[in-house]
């Protein structure tokens, strides 16, 4: 039964896959969403997953307003800042809507009344970067102070001035909050800084990421100078880049290359996991703040503020930003435990847990129109791209492209589908009216599945096809 609705659905241009359990998976190419129905008797079970359309793209900082406790995060990826209500993760509304490039780390005042970012000036050059203040209020946007040469990366407030790190610069400056001439307090010994948060008026923090170390300077008569190195190169934090002091006063350090959260004592020193590489589909870690005994977490690989109870679990409530369209095919990884969907419209392929629904990660980029998706023998997804007429490898750990089958190898038109089939071998339908062969390994091309001719059956227009067993089920549009 579930073959044959797979055929159906296939011809009304959504996608279905071979379910987990008693469910049947549908991609709505118009809804862009993912659907589970019971796959007895066909009635709706939930919205697996869903696309969408408003909220930050690419998180650069967050921070958590001292006046009312909402959560705002600033959108590199759109130019923005968004506010959520920070218990339910719910859109509260864009409080920047127009007039920035790229906003990153931000931090408000001790009122609530200003955040401060910083924000690329142009869209030709990081090299003239500014910070600047929204008055939550009024909504208005004013800049506090810009420098030549500087890439700001993320703003701290401490007193009367608001303190930036400088990553082309290897520096951390400083600027009066209403705005005027900026100076550098920290101009030596940073390779690369890019979080910053104060434990105290005269003590300040910074990840080091350039050297995969966390620092802290320490003020005195006006000066500030390097006191401890509080994470060391050593500790396996890869690109320590997020800074966020717990309600009991220890350090959370987030990793943007091992896609983790350590916990610091700040009296000791000892570094302890806090959450688990990857866990809530964590990755790229941007940046961290502690609400109560919650800690929210951008990550900026799957385009979420995730939260996490204090012992390092998500806790269910998550913060979304826009998400890439859900609209073309898609493959369960051999576990059944993934589930890897195409977006022809963005060009991304976007993987799931295949049990919750939940954002694992988003291959970004992935070929010209990918239209269909499948697992291989290992943890690679491989992608069938309309546009190139060709179909490309995703490396499961690192996600970079890699060339599988060439743009017409073997007359390829157009593939709409493919499958690895029980020989190990790759399948691929051809606009061309074919289902081509491909060697699982090489990519090389061997034959024919289905000709032109149909194997002698007349002619086919192959759309979407599925192996079960030793069997092979094809839907053909001009045989209906």
């Amino acid at each position: 039964m579930l073959q044959v609705l797979a055929l159906i659905g296939l011809l009304l241009a959504v996608v279905p896959a071979p379910a987990l359990a008693d469910g049947l998976f549908v991609v709505g190419r118009e809804s862009r969403s993912v659907l589970e129905f019971d796959a007895a008797d066909g009635s709706l079970t939930r919205v697996f997953a869903e696309t969408m359309d408003e909220g930050f793209q690419n998180p650069g900082g967050i921070a958590l307003s001292p006046a009312g406790g909402d959560l705002y995060v600033t959108s590199r990826g759109s130019g923005e800042i968004w506010s959520y209500d920070t218990p339910t993760g719910d859109v509260l509304s864009p409080a920047v809507a127009t007039g920035l490039f790229r906003p990153g780390g931000c931090d408000f005042d001790a009122t609530g009344a200003f955040l401060y970012f910083t924000d690329s000036n142009n869209v030709d050059s990081e090299t003239a970067d500014a910070v600047r203040r929204l008055e939550i209020a009024t909504g208005l946007v004013s800049a506090v102070g810009t420098t030549a040469n500087a890439d700001f990366a993320d703003v701290a407030v401490s007193g009367g001035f608001v303190f930036a790190t400088d990553t082309d610069g290897h520096r951390v400056m400083r600027f009066p909050i209403s705005g005027g001439p900026g100076s550098s307090v920290v101009g030596t010994g940073l390779a690369g800084p890019r979080g910053l948060v104060f434990r105290s008026p005269t003590r300040m923090l910074v990840a080091d990421t350039g050297s995969d170390r966390v620092l802290e300077f320490v003020e005195a008569s006006g000066s500030w100078s390097l006191d401890r190195v509080v994470v060391p190169a050593t500790s396996g934090v890869g690109d320590p880049c997020g800074l966020a002091i717990a309600p009991d006063t220890t350090l959370s350090v987030t990793g943007c290359a091992t896609n983790d959260v350590v916990q610091v004592d700040l009296g000791t020193l000892a570094i302890s996991p806090g959450i688990a590489p990857g866990a809530g589909g964590l990755g790229s870690p941007k940046d961290a703040a502690w609400s109560g005994s919650t800690l929210l977490v951008a990550s900026g690989l799957t385009n979420q503020i995730v939260y996490f109870d204090a012992s390092g679990e998500p806790n269910g409530i998550v913060a979304r930003g826009q998400t890439t369209q859900l609209d073309a095919g898609f493959g369960f990884s051999a576990d059944g435990a993934r589930l890897a969907v195409a977006s022809t419209a963005e060009g991304d392929v976007v993987e799931l847990d295949a049990e919750t629904g939940a954002l694992l990660r988003i291959f970004n980029n992935a070929c010209f129109l990918p239209m269909d998706v499948a697992y291989g023998p290992g943890a690679d997804l491989y992608v069938a791209c309309l546009g190139g007429n060709e179909i490309v490898r995703l490396d499961g750990v690192s996600g970079t492209v890699h060339a599988f089958v060439l743009g017409g190898a073997g007359g390829l038109v157009a593939p709409r589908t493919l499958a690895f089939g029980p020989n190990g071998n790759l399948f691929a339908s051809s606009a061309s009216g074919e289902v081509l062969e491909f060697d699982g390994g090489s990519g090389w091309f061997i034959g024919d599945f289905i000709d032109s001719t149909g194997n002698g059956g007349g002619a086919i227009d192959p759309q979407g096809f599925r192996f079960h067993g030793d069997l092979f089920y094809l839907a053909s549009e001009f045989t209906d």
